[in-house]
């Protein structure tokens, strides 16, 4: 049985439900989609990682516990003890310098110096890194976006603030500023 197709019976197969309009343009939705998510992936960059050097520095800082939250633009270390308040003073009378910042700040982990620089002035005050989302403080000390550092006195009340630090220089000068006027 020889069986042979004709060049109309050909195309009358390939009509059955597609044609190549309808082809083209469901190849132009998968590669429309394909690009958006390789796109997307290459925006958002990941996740960020945890460095146990500046986890070690932020739990000293913090002269307690911290956790590492990872995100998209920022590890944000986390301190879990509470900031000072009226109701709940710091029982040794120090100073809290808190860093407010989020895991989708990319400005936040561009000033990651800060922990290392910190650490030169434990015997000053403590430093706290605090999640913006996670701290309810940020809205009542009127914190509205990040990064923001905040001085408060050992019962909570504010010292001053100031906000995004270009370098280390800059964030030594703005402690330096602060300790000198005390």
């Amino acid at each position: 049985m020889n069986i042979s197709m004709t060049p109309s019976a050909t195309a009358a197969s390939w009509r059955r439900g597609w044609n190549w309009k309808l082809g083209a343009a469901v190849t132009a939705v998968f590669l429309l989609a394909f690009a958006a998510v390789f796109w997307t992936r290459g925006e958002a960059g990941g996740q960020t990682t945890i460095d146990p050097e500046t986890l070690a520095l932020a739990g000293a800082n913090a002269r307690g516990f911290v956790t590492a939250i990872t995100g998209p633009e920022h590890t944000v270390y986390h301190a879990n003890d509470p900031l000072p308040e009226a109701k709940a003073h710091r029982e040794d009378g120090r100073t809290t310098l808190v860093w407010f910042t989020t895991t989708s700040c990319a400005e936040c982990e561009q000033e990651s110096f800060a922990h290392a620089v910190m650490k030169d002035f434990r015997k000053d005050f403590v430093f706290m890194e605090k999640e913006m989302g996670r701290e309810p403080a940020a809205a009542r000390l009127g914190v509205e976006s990040a990064p923001g550092f905040v001085w408060l006195d050992a019962e909570g009340n504010e010292l001053g603030r100031f906000g995004a630090v270009a370098d280390e220089a800059a964030l030594r000068a703005q402690v330096d500023t602060f300790l000198a006027s005390r």
